[in-house]
């Protein structure tokens, strides 16, 4: 109990104080609740500290001397104690005032404290620091109360977890007995009942309850009791309140310690020294340091797997802490303080307006020993300090990507919080880190990172920030995260640092600095004092000498004094060291020549110093000491030194940094010796050190270190070996030395040829997949086929060597754009999955397609690749516009997305929502404005920022907008409306600046003509505006003068007519050329004609005839695409309109063309596919592939019109496996055969014209049932003859009167059920005739499904929506009740039943629901028992050891068993395109097989797809008039890599599994 008042005796003072001083005492008692008294600078704590007062005391009184806010102990001495520094510390009050009647007990009190404690916002949520409470009298049975309710109720275990450690301050654990003596004074009033009062009588049933619980719970905590040794005065006597008998609990786990103060002052103390506060202290100190090391080593432990997690994510595979280490150990201490002490940097650091620092200063000054400065600064101050170093030359650490995923890396690191964040970023998107750096940008900062407001600030230090690739680009997004976020970040940059004029940047500040000479000056003094001892030929008075001549030729720059002080290291006599400074030059360029001459004088290691002088210039990336000498033995073909000890040959230009890498000593370095007017041996010729590089590099790709395995399974004679750590190197920088090398090397060539004609190609493009970016593979292709650029009398036809590079050119790329999410997923796929897809006559067909044993591809005609280099396909979307920039395209859908693409390898980049059908999509054209795109709908104009994925403007044009253009510098928007008007935004404000009727001045006679205009488009420089209406010639508009520009007819061009209908067909759409061809206008007319105008002169220039629908231009201008209604794609010369190529129609229907960025590819959109194009003439032989068009030659080829197709229809599998049957959009029906995929003969037809839409094999019969699309039904008996069947008997031909939707034949063809819409009629088929036994009628019916009953051969299923029926076969009697088997399971109402096939040996139903009947449409696989479907039953459920192999199911393709002894399999399509297998056993273990994989494009079709499975396991797919057949398929396991190849349960994501492992041991911090 807490007996505070002094003054008066404890019982007068309560009677007599009156109900207005309940205010005031509020204020000196403390407030009620949970009080934060102290939170950490840091933010992470490793404890939480809870004090809790007793009866009659407060959060504040309880604990403070004479009301003395100093004294406030937990407020004010524990934060300033480094004890406690990490410990976050609260005070609990409540109303425990005995002097006012009241209905709490301590049970309420208790379960308050929990609920503060849970909602308390200091204390985050999910936070695992540790409790402690610390309790006086009354409190301490609080909080074990607390406690037992903690452990005891669900809702508090969080928190029973937590608590660690209870304090009590002579707490009365079995009462007190003067707690009567109190009751029996407070009945005397009438302030009514007090149940905590009556909870602290001793053994209370309170205390017995306590007491009972507590010990079952508190065997893991640490007890601290503390008793009163003083008696405390009450007025009427003195004694112990509680004595040590009822402060103590005698548990083991209990620690015993008296204080020498009454019941009062065992918490309030007189001053930090005061022996009972230090015994306390102490206590409470001892308990946070063993909670200290335990944090310290889960976080240590933590640290490792958040890190391995983090490496995982984000590809950081190096320590960026390794990198400062090599920075700070060459800096001399004391230096670089002259920045500290600045008062712009002060203000900087410590919060002031400018958010970033930016430092300019010459090269070689000393900017990233600056940086390192900063970095050990800011460290050293407990601040989260992020960095990045750039380096020039190396291109995985000078590009904006690398620089994003390190310091998410970091900040993931430091910050549990932020960590929480990445990897839910990386649960949306697990391959963010291969995206684009403005993917990462948006997804992992914008939406991310950046979007946190915890309140701590985090600091970015980026050195050398001119060395970045992209450095322009950077530059906004900087300034972006500063302004929207707590970032505070200091650069530094030999280049002054550019705030972009935007205006959501323009308010964020920056703090402009540089390094003068004098600054350092002073740094290279403290240098060169601190190792002149290193000089012992100078006495010294010579050595204020030597470093006042150092200073003054040094002219501020460190690495002059760097290199020359280790030159005079090596000089023995003081004259020597006089003459190395009388001769050294203080220009470093003739430095450098001296390092050189030196480097010539001396008799060995020449050639091994020019080799890593080579390597180290011409490498594209810094190599590490065990990748150079891999490297070196190679090259040199001999053994050689370690690179630590060989590279002191090198003069000092090249040395080891901290992390392994061999460096130049700096950037000037590397530019001197690859100067051509350079007359040293060590010259580094740029041409010839990269022929030298690659040569290297082709030698170990070929090597047997990269030899492809001979089985994929692993085993342990089979293990992969380890590879030289030349390996990475080689594989991934190959592209980038060939595309250095002359294209007349020979030598290269034949390197090249044995690289690319052995299996080795394989291992690097699985090398590639897995651990690299696969844009590598595509560069590389197009870097061989510039070397394949030469004159005639070096391409020839008959040169294998020639043709086996210029076809792996080709097969690089489309290898990528069609295998490339297989490859990223699966890697290992290369070697037996893909080459068995690919063309014939393409190098991985010929080399690696062609195994005993392995999967063949039968049944297609193309024998190279087409002219498709990859599909886009997106079944649930309708594509409605479509734009190309440099480095993505974007496509609008009618239901309002606007999907981003990367150009080069068609990966996803992102969705954007306009809300309404996207029509118009526009790039911006502005080099520093790339990332702007508008789309525009009906009624709106959405303008985007592509760097962060974010609005920048929404624009009302409350008419549909027909064209949009970008002017001056794309600060300006116009586009042309259906109301006839053109509008002009102002994209600097978002504000509409002009509003102009281009109508303006006609005769209102001549405006009735003009109604609403059809189409419109702006000329390149957006001055010239053409406009069609219905029927009438086309109206230019002058932007400029805002007036009629002229009016073009197709007869005579120009024509000063306005308004004068055209007799015949109007125009249907127009397009203008660009660049050379700018004054060029091109018009299409509905008849057919395009005719090309000339708008400079107003001539009519030619006409000829496209049927284009669609015209787009090449970037260049060269190049006019058109497309026709039926989907044939055209390309003319523009200037002279000469066809030059013709890409024959896939599918009608193209509703947008466009050129690609570079002007190489053609995109169309069609339907829910895209497609992207690659026709050879778009690359000229007088140009390298990846320059613009310049050719205007005419290509030879074939520019007839395709030969005719007849789509097939239908699919049935004969049951020998060796044949199956096609019916077709004719009316026939063909044989085809397994083995080769062709046809072999017609086997009868319908009438011709009719589609064959129903094909079904009857086994026992030997039937085959056709129905063509005029629901004419024929039964035909099939005979064998030779190897081949004929079909001479009709057993059945009859038409039904509705569109037959199913045919279900008996086993032995007894009978037939015919279905429809309206009716299900059962016929019976024999000798004697046909006839019908019954027919069920239906009014409105419900999507059905018939089948055989697996088990009851006399049986019929029917399930329709949500229930089943049997039926007996013989006279289609329904023998369940009027209502069925209801189908239980989450089968929505919205679902229709799609297909019903039997498995397993007949002991399961597989059934597929979809929303819709349509082709495409989402389907939901459920798995029924066969026996559940009998007369008598009522309910079937879904049998739930299949739901996870539902779940996987996108196409159901059939069953097979392969073999008669094995079990049989369902085969499948998963969402993935992966073919994929599983019998019962398997599936009810949550297991299945991944065998193969269909090429993305294959699956593209606007129609339902059509797969089957033979007996024998073969599987066919329809494409188009042809059948793929995929033979072995299913006896190969596509993840055998993986040693299994079959998923196991349902899992958790990668991501959620390493954030599971990051947090088995999180650190007490939350």
């Amino acid at each position: 109990m807490d007996l505070e008042r002094q003054d008066r005796s404890f019982f007068s003072r309560a009677l007599t104080r009156r109900s207005g001083d309940v205010d005031s005492s509020e204020k000196t008692k403390g407030s009620h609740g949970l009080n934060n008294l102290y939170k950490p600078f840091s933010g992470s704590a490793i404890a939480d500290l809870v004090f809790v007062h007793g009866l009659g005391g407060g959060s504040r009184s309880t604990w403070t001397k004479s009301g003395d806010p100093a004294l406030y102990w937990p407020k004010e001495w524990l934060p300033e104690d480094d004890a406690f520094q990490d410990v976050r510390i609260h005070s609990f009050g409540y109303d425990s005032d005995w002097t006012k009647g009241s209905t709490l007990g301590i049970q309420d009190f208790a379960k308050t404290l929990l609920g503060s404690i849970l909602d308390c916002p200091h204390i985050p949520r999910g936070s695992k620091a540790p409790l402690l409470f610390v309790g006086h009298s009354m409190g301490g049975l609080v909080i074990k109360r607390a406690y037992i309710l903690a452990r005891s109720k669900q809702e508090y275990a969080s928190l029973a977890e937590r608590v660690q450690t209870i304090f009590f301050l002579a707490t009365p654990h079995r009462g007190s007995d003067l707690a009567p003596l109190l009751s029996k004074i407070l009945n005397l009033s009438s302030a009514g009942a007090r149940p905590f009062v009556t909870d602290l009588h001793r053994n209370s049933l309170t205390t017995q309850s306590i007491n009972d619980e507590f010990p079952q719970y508190c065997q893991q905590l640490q007890l601290f009791s503390f008793y009163e040794t003083v008696p405390t005065s009450y007025g009427v006597g003195k004694s112990l309140v509680v004595g040590q008998d009822l402060a103590t609990l005698g548990y083991a786990n209990e620690r015993r310690e008296y204080l020498n103060a009454n019941h009062r002052e065992v918490c309030k103390y007189d001053s930090s020294e005061d022996a009972n506060y230090r015994t306390v202290r102490n206590a409470l100190a001892s308990v946070t340091d063993v909670i200290r090391s335990r944090h310290a080593l889960a976080q240590l432990e933590n640290d490792n797997d958040k890190r391995k997690v983090l490496d995982k994510l984000l590809g950081v595979s190096e320590a960026p802490e390794d990198e400062l280490m090599g920075v700070d150990s060459v800096r001399m201490s004391g230096s670089c303080e002259w920045l500290i002490r600045k008062r712009s940097f002060q203000q900087w650091h410590c919060g002031g307006e400018s958010q970033i620092y930016s430092i300019c200063a010459k090269p070689a000054t000393g900017k990233t020993v600056l940086s390192g400065r900063t970095i050990a600064y800011l460290k050293e101050r407990y601040e989260h300090c992020n960095f990045y170093f750039f380096r020039y030359g190396d291109k995985g650490k000078s590009n904006i990507k690398a620089l994003l995923l390190s310091l998410a890396w970091q900040m993931a690191r430091s910050d549990t919080e932020i960590f929480d964040r990445v990897l839910d970023v990386f649960d949306k998107d697990e391959l963010l880190s291969k995206a684009d750096y403005r993917v990462v940008w948006r997804k992992l900062y914008l939406e991310g990172i950046l979007t946190m407001k915890n309140g701590r600030v985090h600091y970015w230090v980026i050195d050398a920030l001119d060395e970045c690739m992209n450095e322009s680009e950077l530059c906004p997004l900087l300034v972006k995260g500063a302004g929207i976020s707590s970032l505070r970040i200091f650069l530094t940059s030999r280049n002054r640092f550019v705030i972009p004029r935007r205006p959501d940047l323009l308010k964020v500040q920056v703090i402009f600095d540089q390094i003068s000479e004098e600054d350092s000056r002073s740094d290279i003094t403290l240098y060169l004092e601190a190792h002149m001892d290193d000089l012992t030929v100078v006495d010294k008075r010579g050595r204020q000498q030597m470093v006042d001549r150092i200073l003054e030729k040094s002219a501020g720059c460190f690495l002059w004094v760097s290199l020359i002080f280790q030159e005079l290291r090596n000089v023995h006599t003081s004259s020597d060291v006089r003459k190395i400074l009388d001769e050294v030059p203080s220009d470093m360029n003739d430095l450098f020549g001296r390092i050189l001459d030196l480097m010539s004088a001396a008799t060995y290691g020449k050639a091994l110093a020019k080799a890593i002088l080579t390597w180290t210039v011409c490498s594209v990336r810094p190599l590490k000491t065990s990748e150079l000498y891999d490297a070196l033995q190679l090259d040199l073909e001999d053994l050689t030194d370690s690179v630590e000890g060989s590279i002191g040959s090198c003069g000092q230009l090249v040395y080891v940094d901290a992390q392994s890498q061999v460096q130049m000593i700096h950037l000037t370095a590397r530019d001197f010796l690859l100067r051509t007017d350079m007359d040293s041996e060590f010259a580094v010729d740029g041409k010839e050190g990269h022929r030298r590089l690659l040569l290297t590099c082709l030698k170990y790709l070929s090597s047997d270190d990269m030899k492809a395995p001979r089985r994929r399974k692993l085993s342990a004679s089979n293990l992969p070996k380890e590879r030289s750590y030349f390996a990475r190197y080689a594989c991934e920088s190959l592209f980038e030395h060939i595309s250095h090398v002359s294209s007349m090397d020979d030598q290269i060539l034949f390197a090249l040829v044995g690289f690319f004609q052995s299996p080795a190609v394989l291992s690097w493009i699985e090398y590639i997949a897995k651990h690299s970016d696969l844009n590598r593979v595509i560069q590389t292709g197009k870097a061989l086929s510039k070397i394949l650029q030469r004159g005639p009398d070096h391409m020839s036809s008959s040169n294998k060597d020639e043709v086996l590079l210029a076809s792996w050119a080709t097969d690089l790329v489309h290898l990528v754009m069609k295998f490339g999410k297989n490859l990223t997923a699966s890697p290992y796929a290369i070697f037996n999955l893909i080459p068995p897809f690919c063309p014939p006559e393409t190098a991985p067909w010929r080399q690696c397609g062609i195994t005993a044993r392995g999967i063949s591809v039968s049944g297609l005609r193309a024998k190279t690749w087409d002219d498709c280099l990859s599909t886009i396909v997106n079944p649930r979307e309708q594509y409605s516009s479509l734009a190309t920039s440099k480095s993505q395209f974007a496509i609008g859908t009618y239901s309002g997305k606007i999907l981003l693409y990367k150009q080069t390898t068609c990966q996803e980049l992102d969705t954007l929502r306009h809300e309404e059908p996207v029509r118009l999509l526009k790039f911006g054209a502005r080099r520093d404005r790339v990332n702007t795109l508008v789309s525009g709908g009906s009624r709106t104009i959405r303008v985007w920022d592509l760097g962060s994925k974010t609005q920048t403007w929404r624009l009302d044009a409350y008419q549909q907008c027909m064209s949009l253009a970008l002017a001056d510098n794309d600060q300006f928007l116009l586009g042309a409306l259906k109301d006839h008007r053109l509008k002009y935004w102002d994209l600097t404000s978002g504000h509409l600046t002009e509003n102009i009727d281009w109508t303006q001045g006609l005769e209102d006679m001549t405006k009735q003509l003009y109604r609403r205009p059809i189409t419109a488009a702006f000329n390149a420089d957006a001055d010239l505006l053409a406009v069609i209406y219905k029927g009438q010639d086309i109206l230019l508009w002058d932007l400029e003068s805002d007036s009629l520009y002229d009016t073009y007819n197709r007869e005579s061009g120009a024509s000063a007519i306005v308004g004068r209908p055209y007799g015949s067909s109007g125009v249907r759409c127009l397009v203008f050329g660009v660049a050379v061809n700018s004054h060029l206008l091109a018009a299409a007319y509905g008849d057919g004609e395009l005719v090309l105008f000339d708008t400079s002169t107003g001539e009519l220039k030619i006409r000829i005839v496209a049927f284009a629908h669609i015209l787009t231009c090449s970037i260049d201008g060269s190049t006019l695409a058109s497309a026709d209604p039926s989907g044939m794609i055209q390309l003319f010369n523009f200037e002279t309109m000469h066809l030059l190529y013709r890409i024959h129609s896939v599918e009608p229907g193209i509703q947008d063309l466009a050129f690609s960025g570079d002007g190489l590819r053609l995109l169309d959109i069609r339907g829910s596919n895209c497609r992207l194009w690659d026709p050879a003439v778009l690359v000229g032989d007088d140009e390298p592939r990846g320059n613009l068009i310049t050719s205007t030659s005419t290509q030879e080829t074939d520019l007839g019109l395709p030969p005719a197709i007849v789509l097939i229809t239908s699919v049935a599998c004969h049951d020998s496996g060796e044949m199956f049957f096609c019916g077709k959009e004719d009316g026939s029906v063909y044989l085809y055969d397994v083995n080769s995929g062709l046809q072999s003969r017609q086997l009868f037809s319908h009438a011709h014209g009719v589609s064959i839409v129903i094909l079904e094999f009857e086994e026992r019969s030997q039937t085959i049932s056709s129905i063509d699309s005029s629901s004419r039904i024929m039964i035909h008996k099939l005979e064998r003859e030779n190897r081949s069947m004929v079909a001479n008997e009709v057993l059945f031909d009859h038409r039904a009167d509705t569109a037959v939707g199913q045919l279900v034949c008996q086993k032995g063809l007894k009978h037939v059920l015919v279905c429809s819409a309206k009716s299900d009629t059962l016929w019976s088929i024999s000798q004697e005739g046909n006839n019908i036994v019954e027919t069920i009628l239906y009014q409105d019916r419900e999507p059905y499904r018939w089948a055989r009953h697996p088990v009851e051969q006399d049986y019929l299923i029917l399930i329709a929506r949500t229930e089943a029926h049997i039926y007996d076969w013989r006279n289609l009697e329904r023998l369940t009740k009027p209502a069925g088997i209801l189908l239980e399971g989450s089968i929505l109402p919205e679902l229709s039943i799609r297909s019903l096939t039997p498995c397993f040996d007949g002991t399961i139903l597989a059934t597929t629901f979809s929303e819709s009947l349509r082709a495409h449409s989402k389907s939901k696989l459920v798995l029924w028992k066969a026996s559940d479907f009998t007369p008598e039953s009522e309910v079937a459920a879904p049998v739930p050891n299949y739901h996870y192999l539902a779940d996987q199911v996108e196409v159901l393709i059939g069953t097979t068993a392969i073999e008669p002894e094995q079990p049989e399999r369902l085969v499948f399509l998963q969402a993935s395109n992966w073919v994929c297998g599983a019998d019962s056993p398997s599936a009810k273990a949550d297991q299945y097989v991944r065998h193969f994989f269909f090429p993305a494009d294959w699956l593209s079709t606007s129609v339902e797809l059509i797969f089957e499975v033979t007996k024998k396991g073969d599987i066919l797919l329809v494409k188009r008039d042809e059948v793929a057949v995929v033979k072995r398929g299913l006896l190969t396991r596509g993840d055998a890599e993986t040693g299994g190849g079959m998923p196991g349960a349902r899992r958790l994501s990668s991501n959620q599994r390493a954030r599971k492992a990051a947090t088995l041991r999180v650190p007490s911090s939350p």
